[in-house]
């Protein structure tokens, strides 16, 4: 009984865990921007609507978006990027950020070209990985064998991980789908 319930516990956990972290990040972000620009609206217009932070949210990522289709705007960013870069602690979350998001907007099939087993940390052991990106030239001419980039990502977290470089007669193509394979790592292995 001590066990299912200690099970039943964990599955909740899993299921929570994740929808709290989310909720909890959307909520002080509206929060923050709410708080940042009502005061400045009711100055203007005398009043202000609760929840006027989702359409100014909207309009931000519009402009962003509109910028980034011009040159002029392109270099704006890339300025703005640059200076986010230089600070050591904004630059480590920035970074992370945008690759997680890059991976999210872009196809799969552009940056994840399959998921794989690969034995790691040892051989018999195997690890769920993605193969990714192209081939790295130089380990290849060095090695005198065809390496594959294949992503290994850590469980809750997919965003971080290691990439390994393994010759690809040593991988096994697995037959299931990118959001199956990360609905696995993401579970810590409880989903089917």
């Amino acid at each position: 009984m001590l066990k299912t319930l200690r099970d039943t516990l964990l599955a909740g956990l899993v299921i929570f865990l994740p929808l709290a972290a989310s909720i909890f990040v959307l909520y002080f972000t509206f929060r923050w921007i709410e708080n940042l620009i009502s005061p400045a609206v009711h100055k203007i217009s005398g009043f202000y609507v609760p929840g006027f932070s989702l359409l100014f949210l909207f309009l931000t990522i519009l402009i962003l978006g509109l910028l980034s289709r011009f040159a002029l705007g392109r270099k704006i960013i890339e300025r703005l990027e640059k200076s986010f870069l230089k600070v050591p602690l904004l630059r480590t979350i920035y970074s992370a950020t945008k690759e997680a998001v890059k991976v999210l907007v872009e196809g799969e099939a552009e940056r994840i070209r399959g998921v794989v087993l690969v034995e790691y940390p040892r051989k018999g052991i195997y690890a769920i990985g993605f193969t990714s990106g192209k081939s790295i030239r130089v380990a290849c001419e060095k090695t005198g064998k065809n390496l594959v980039n294949v992503f290994i990502p850590t469980s809750p977290n997919p965003t971080s991980g290691l990439v390994v470089l393994v010759p690809e007669e040593e991988l096994i193509y697995l037959d299931i789908s990118v959001e199956e394979a990360m609905k696995i790592v993401i579970s810590g292995g409880f989903s089917n």
